[in-house]
């Protein structure tokens, strides 16, 4: 009889698609990041080119089947059962995935921010966008509430991708607890070194940032010197030389909000550069 109820607790455990599954003997079964997130990861890789771009017209069309399933796996998750690699790659995934949510119950649009905000006014990032873990966020609430005041990972704004041009491209996996580490790095070092994002160097001794740079280069530092510290290790000889010692001069680029859709694509060009004030 114990052998039966234990083939039975280990039968439920494979077949949930939960973020967390529990056994019929009450026990929390075991449940891999790559089980976990396995549905993002096939909606990724099928619906994202090798751009980061999305094709949002097939995915509009096939949201029900791919996407909201993963999404009703966010809303009964507990992810504080996983360590912290784990909840910091469930969030980021959370957020990733909501905002695939939010552009296709609007395509078409040409831009995340033709949505409108919640009644009231705001921005579309403080619309609620659906449940994780029992309760109802926004994106805004996942980044600056969750991601950005529980851990200490500046990376994540390498990682976060809010269906802009000028963000980071999406990434065409699913992160996951064990690869976090070198996921992050991956997307740092693709960004920064991508040149319609930043331009290192930028000659005349000084450096074109991203945007993103300016928005939150608190998280990387407190002066433009920690700034360029902090990228320092994404880059190698002079230039990383450079960066360690803090000796460029930081001018900040425009930011692109047109949809990361590949039928909106407006090529790599070269956006002018806006000197930071």
């Amino acid at each position: 009889m114990a052998g039966r109820i234990w083939m039975l607790a280990l039968v439920l455990c494979i077949g949930s698609g939960g973020p967390l599954a529990v056994a019929s003997t009450g026990a929390p079964c075991a449940v891999s990041d790559s089980t976990r997130h396995a549905a993002f990861d096939r909606l990724l890789e099928r619906f994202v080119d090798s751009q980061g771009d999305v094709d949002y017209a097939a995915l509009q069309t096939q949201a029900d089947t791919v996407l909201a399933p993963y999404l009703r796996t966010l809303a009964g998750a507990r992810p504080s059962t996983l360590d912290r690699e784990g909840r910091l790659a469930f969030w980021i995934n959370a957020y990733n995935a909501y905002t695939l949510k939010l552009i296709v119950d609007h395509f078409p649009v040409a831009s995340i921010r033709d949505i409108d905000g919640p009644p009231g006014g705001g921005t579309p990032f403080e619309r609620p966008v659906g449940p994780v873990a029992d309760t109802v966020r926004t994106l805004d609430e996942i980044e600056h509430e969750i991601i950005r005041v529980r851990f200490d990972e500046p990376r994540i704004h390498f990682a976060l991708v809010c269906a802009a041009k000028s963000c980071p491209r999406l990434r065409r996996e699913a992160y996951t607890g064990p690869q976090l580490d070198a996921q992050l790095d991956a997307q740092a070092r693709r960004f920064l070194n991508l040149s319609s994002k930043n331009r290192i160097p930028d000659g005349d001794g000084t450096i074109a940032l991203s945007r993103i740079l300016k928005w939150y280069g608190g998280d990387f530092g407190p002066t433009p010197a920690a700034i360029q510290r902090a990228l320092a290790p994404f880059f190698q000889g002079t230039v990383r030389d450079s960066l360690t010692q803090g000796a460029y001069t930081i001018r900040y680029r425009p930011y692109d909000w047109t949809l990361n859709d590949p039928s909106l694509d407006r090529g790599d060009g070269d956006p002018d550069i806006a000197a930071d004030s």
